[in-house]
């Protein structure tokens, strides 16, 4: 499979679109005020909640994140106490993990995470884990005796799929690396004021890039985000082909379509190529798409017909659910079969359909009313909130372009 990036300027944001064998499947959109996904900042606790085991901590004026309390060990406390109970006035170090999502708060943690090209440093947890990908036992053997003498009491390491087939002296090189970085940041953090940023997270093309190591091109018409890239593959000695884009007579994000695409992808309908079409709606407690027959009238029978629709469906809804970034729990309403074995086949072919998702999904089971269940985990938020604002016509359950004024009847 053919994997290429274009990075290009879309109404204040950098956006990445992700290509597959020319087929887009994913938009990443980085926050044009520099967002908080990745950073790490000292923090200060302003209450705690004991019936949840959590606290609410400011680590930017006016900016507080939920942050559990379920692991004592986790917390780096930076004013002096006496034991490891959390109590409001209490400064940590602390790392945004999550976006805040509609009503939900950022989602904080003490577990502070470095990424490098090979390895991520995991703080308060000294032992060296592997990607699940890597299943070759004596790779996992090789890589862990190459990692395991930089792990210290502060923390260790997990070792990325990228990792595959490494040297020892160059998994070294970077464990050695990134325990240095860390020390850095924690004698900083011993001196720095309240709210002081440590660490800016990469932002979300940078990062695609290094998840990534399959990519075959990047193009982008940016020049601080050509220089960007190109200082980064150098640094870890990739050789992915990166293209500067410079017909301004016809900007890249025209020449691809992306606005017409965003649009498309902010539309609740979606049809498929037979005459069939998704209906897809966000909740507030969970995702529900709908699969109609449309306008398809096949000439086979009506469970053939049925089939067809419903496997078309499925290859496009793993790629809507990607490309639009829903996420939490997901319920599909594809046509009713009676036939068993089909129902099997689209079932098995929905999780392949799946498989391709860099974010962990989970396909769940078919209900007794045959409604598939799947979950995605939450890493950002969904294309619709970060490019609308709550509909004042319904009191928020939708969502318009934040960039248009309508007039509503």
């Amino acid at each position: 499979m053919e994997k290429n990036l274009v990075i290009v300027y879309w109404k204040k944001h950098i956006l990445t679109a992700v290509y597959e064998n020319d087929i887009l499947c994913e938009i990443l959109l980085d926050d044009p005020h520099g967002g908080n996904l990745g950073n790490i900042y000292v923090g200060r606790i302003q209450n705690v909640v004991k019936n949840i085991n959590a606290a609410f901590v400011e680590f930017e004026r006016k900016k507080c994140g939920y942050y559990s309390l379920s692991d004592p060990d986790a917390h780096f406390f930076l004013n002096h106490k006496k034991n490891t109970k959390a109590v409001p006035g209490d400064e940590l170090l602390i790392q945004v993990v999550k976006d805040p999502v509609k009503t939900k708060p950022a989602m904080l943690t003490g577990k502070i995470t470095l990424p490098g090209q090979y390895l991520v440093l995991t703080a308060k947890k000294p032992v060296v884990s592997v990607s699940a990908k890597i299943t070759d036992k004596a790779e996992i053997r090789r890589l862990k005796a190459a990692t395991e003498p930089f792990v210290t009491e502060n923390y260790g390491f997990i070792v990325r799929t990228g990792a595959l087939g490494q040297p020892e002296e160059v998994l070294g090189r970077e464990a050695k690396r990134l325990g240095e970085q860390f020390e850095v940041l924690l004698k900083r953090a011993c001196h720095s004021t309240c709210f002081s940023k440590l660490y800016v997270g990469m932002p979300a093309y940078v990062k695609y890039i290094l998840d990534h190591p399959d990519l075959n091109k990047i193009t982008t018409d940016i020049k601080d985000v050509y220089d960007r890239v190109s200082q980064a593959l150098k640094s870890w000695e990739r050789s992915v082909p990166l293209v500067f884009y410079r017909d301004e007579s016809w900007p890249l994000v025209k020449l691809k379509s992306l606005p017409t695409h965003i649009q498309r992808a902010l539309d609740p309908k979606v049809w498929l190529k037979s005459g069939g079409f998704l209906m897809i709606q966000p909740t507030e407690a969970m995702v529900v798409i709908d699969v109609n027959t449309g306008r398809y009238t096949g000439k086979k029978t009506t469970e053939e017909t049925y089939f067809k629709v419903n496997m078309e469906a499925a290859a496009e809804i793993a790629r809507q659910i990607r490309l639009r970034n829903l996420s939490g729990i997901i319920v599909i309403d594809f046509i009713d079969m009676k036939d068993s074995q089909m129902r099997r086949s689209l079932f098995e072919s929905f999780g392949k359909f799946l498989d391709r998702d860099p974010v962990k999904t989970v396909l769940v089971d078919t209900t007794r009313l045959n409604l598939v269940e799947m979950t995605r985990k939450k890493e950002r938020k969904p294309l619709y909130e970060l490019l609308g604002k709550p509909c004042p016509v319904c009191g928020g359950w939708g969502f318009v372009d934040a960039g248009e004024e309508r007039d509503h009847e």
